[in-house]
């Protein structure tokens, strides 16, 4: 109910005044992340959480919205990435990324990042930076691994490698999401009769393996029609047209991290990617989520009406 109150108040909101808004809203949130860093308490191992009284608040799910806007009026002055724009967009995006990777929320500063890759994509990006970025992913994967990344971040991706190593540990949870998806088979073992779900062998089934959860109760053809309602979606909402540069470029760049975070959390359920902790998004339970998402979707809403009003 939340998040639909949010979703009509947004949508209320004339798209100039979001474009405005979101330049200040990227450095208040900016601002409330390194003061979540300095004066935040550990939660679950991070300190990506403030806890408001009745329910707690996961910042890090909102700094997308105004991120992407602030890259969507920046890039819409550019026609290709050169060493000047790279250097102007790493510093917008890292700035949020550096935060939140030392609270230490990887999945979710990976998802950040992600929007660098939406931005080559739509404007391009010259050989040379693309060279620079290979060399500097090599040289920093040297230093996460040796000064930066905790011991369950290192066993994550040490028994992502070989999970039957550790599958009384680390390897565990991808060990038990695969059992869960292969006990499925073509139609699944029925709504809520799924072992690895009922017994508990299969952790967070409500949020990071909820698709295992899906997989085991419904089977391939329910996952097969699960992944077809998400092709649906993405292709609806990317299939607009607007004479907005800044537009158009804000809605690829909002479902670009829809995208990105679905395609991980599918990943991650199949034991393709190290386990990153991220919900699935508008399917798995988490109400910073759900919330940042509903105000995200509101935005796509609004520009997309906005194209059709300006047809007649």
């Amino acid at each position: 109910m939340i998040s639909l109150i949010a979703f009509i108040i947004t949508f209320k909101l004339r798209t100039e005044f979001i474009f405005r808004v979101g330049i200040f809203a990227y450095f208040i949130l900016l601002a409330i992340l390194l003061l979540q860093l300095i004066t935040g308490k550990i939660v679950a191992g991070t300190k990506s959480w403030i806890n408001l009284g009745f329910f707690s608040v996961q910042v890090s799910e909102f700094i997308k919205i105004p991120l992407a806007i602030v890259i969507a009026k920046y890039i819409g002055k550019v026609d290709m990435i050169q060493w000047k724009e790279f250097f102007h967009l790493s510093f917008i995006i890292g700035a949020p990324f550096v935060l939140i990777a030392l609270q230490p929320d990887m999945g979710t500063a990976l998802v950040i990042a992600s929007v660098f890759v939406m931005v080559v994509l739509l404007k391009g990006i010259k050989k040379s930076i693309i060279l620079f970025l290979i060399l500097a992913i090599i040289a920093s994967s040297f230093l996460l691994w040796n000064y930066f990344l905790k011991p369950y971040q290192k066993d994550r991706i040490t028994s992502f490698l070989n999970p039957t190593v550790y599958s009384k540990s680390s390897g565990y949870q991808v060990i038990q999401s695969k059992i869960a998806i292969g006990a499925g088979g073509i139609n699944g073992k029925g709504f809520l009769k799924g072992s690895q779900s009922k017994y508990k062998f299969l952790p967070t089934r409500h949020t990071d393996f909820i698709v295992s959860l899906l997989g085991e109760e419904f089977g391939f053809l329910g996952i097969t029609f699960f992944l077809l309602l998400y092709f649906l979606f993405f292709y609806r909402q990317l299939s607009f047209i607007t004479e907005s540069a800044d537009e158009y470029h804000l809605v690829y760049l909002l479902l670009g991290f829809i995208f990105f975070q679905f395609l991980i959390n599918i990943f991650m359920s199949m034991g393709l990617i190290p386990i990153l902790g991220l919900p699935l998004p508008f399917v798995s339970y988490g109400g910073s989520s759900l919330l940042g998402f509903f105000i995200l979707e509101a935005i796509i809403f609004k520009i997309r009406i906005n194209s059709y009003i300006n047809e007649f």
